[in-house]
């Protein structure tokens, strides 16, 4: 049986510079084993793709059609992918999925020039977008983490470099120059005071709200979440995986029409109502009541930090040190390491000095971003310039690899779709020419 999802969205589209037009958007772009993909995601997909990499449906209508239909596509691969993964039990987490999402907002935001710009391009609110965007988010990562393992085995051999390089160097550019680059992160977080007082205030409106104040009103005058609790709380009808964790367990077993005590998440205290539940969706609200960072919890993971970098001498204390005190999970098991790091197009903005300015193999002093305090640590720096096969032999092999796995994947993939129920129906959009 097709599980039926139906979610209404108003996608604001597009001036001269991505102009607003209301569309309502309620239709069924495909349906792969009774899982549906509704053309409002594939639209809200194509939309960030098109922020970020600058496309104006209005002005490029041939290219914005085409992200559409890709988008359709990958929807429809990412949920076969998904099916397969869930068989190996396959999982990503939360942490993961919400760095990840706001690796894509800040890029979606930075490509469109300024938030209000990217509210425009993509039709909603940035946190509409990213509580809407955070399941999509989900897939993506899981299938990357399932094909990730299934090509960890191909390999190339240095004639396949050779051959490479010699079909495709008229049209490889010049290379940037690249930063090996590690770093430690601690993140601010509230202190045990600041984590009670939330906890006593999201007490004391529970109290008010069995003593009579409505949940909505409640929401509306106390709820930290601006965004839902001008609309007293509610959150609308959303699938399952959607929340964090704790969140998303808390909507899934609480009884409809109860006011729950008050749930810990990475976000503060909440206070949850579900209105409705059906299969794997929930209509329910919520009141935030966050812990407050202080200043003083801000100089204590300053101290901190500074502290761990006087510990550091050489390159393996760093990395001991990551391991032992590292919240970034991404990079904390592999010592740190962020990748080669080109920072002209680098996003964290506060770093692209520190990178570009720091003797390599040695400590930086503590770095403050959104994300906390980190110590950066740079490995080499390698010089950019045209392409050759003696300076750039690790990029080239690269290259070719990434090239050889993804005919494997486009081969692989179109072989797996083939053993899954899928139906697509005709994209009826105004920008689609099917």
């Amino acid at each position: 049986m097709e599980i039926k999802i139906k979610k209404t969205l108003l996608i604001l589209l597009f001036s001269v510079a991505f102009s607003q037009e209301e569309i309502l958007l309620d239709k069924v772009s495909a349906v792969v084993e009774g899982k549906i993909v509704l053309l409002s995601d594939v639209v809200l997909a194509a939309n960030a793709l098109a922020a970020e990499q600058r496309i104006n449906p209005t002005t490029n209508p041939t290219e914005y059609n085409n992200l559409l239909l890709k988008s359709s596509e990958s929807m429809i691969e990412q949920l076969v992918i998904i099916k397969m993964a869930e068989v190996d039990s396959v999982e990503v987490l939360d942490k993961d999925i919400d760095r990840a999402l706001e690796r894509q907002i800040e890029n979606i935001i930075s490509q469109a020039g300024g938030k209000e710009e990217a509210e425009m391009a993509l039709g909603r609110k940035i946190s509409d977008f990213k509580r809407s965007y955070r399941d999509d988010m989900r897939g993506k990562l899981l299938a990357e983490k399932y094909t990730g393992s299934l090509t960890s085995g191909i390999s190339i051999t240095r004639g396949e470099v050779i051959s490479f390089y010699n079909t495709f160097k008229d049209s490889i550019g010049p290379f940037p120059t690249l930063y090996k680059t590690r770093h430690l992160l601690l993140e601010i977080k509230p202190s045990e005071k600041s984590l009670q007082e939330a906890l006593t205030k999201i007490q004391n409106i529970r109290n008010e709200i069995v003593n009579g104040l409505s949940f909505e009103e409640a929401a509306k005058k106390y709820s930290q979440d601006k965004q839902s609790g001008e609309n007293g709380g509610n959150l609308g009808y959303v699938p399952r995986g959607t929340f964090v964790q704790e969140f998303d367990r808390a909507v899934f077993t609480l009884d409809p029409n109860v006011l729950s005590e008050p749930i810990k998440t990475q976000f503060g205290y909440h206070l949850i109502e579900v209105l409705q539940r059906s299969g794997e969706k929930v209509n329910a609200r919520h009141i935030l009541i966050s812990a407050n960072v202080s200043e003083e919890d801000k100089n204590l993971t300053y101290k901190k930090t500074a502290s761990i970098v006087k510990e550091i001498k050489n390159k393996d204390d760093f990395i001991l040190k990551v391991k032992e005190f590292s919240d970034d999970t991404t990079s904390g098991p592999k010592g740190g390491y962020m990748g080669m790091i080109n920072l002209d197009q680098y996003q964290v903005k506060e770093l692209v000095d520190v990178i570009k300015n720091i003797s390599p193999n040695t400590p930086s002093a503590p770095v403050l971003t959104g994300f906390g305090y980190h110590i950066v640590w740079v490995d080499e720096k390698i010089e950019g310039g045209p392409a050759s096969l003696d300076k750039n032999w690790l990029d080239l092999e690269q290259m070719a690899l990434n090239q050889k796995k993804s005919d494997w994947y486009s081969n692989w993939i179109e072989e797996i779709k083939l053993k899954f129920y899928i139906k697509r129906n005709p994209l009826t959009y105004p920008q689609i020419k099917n």
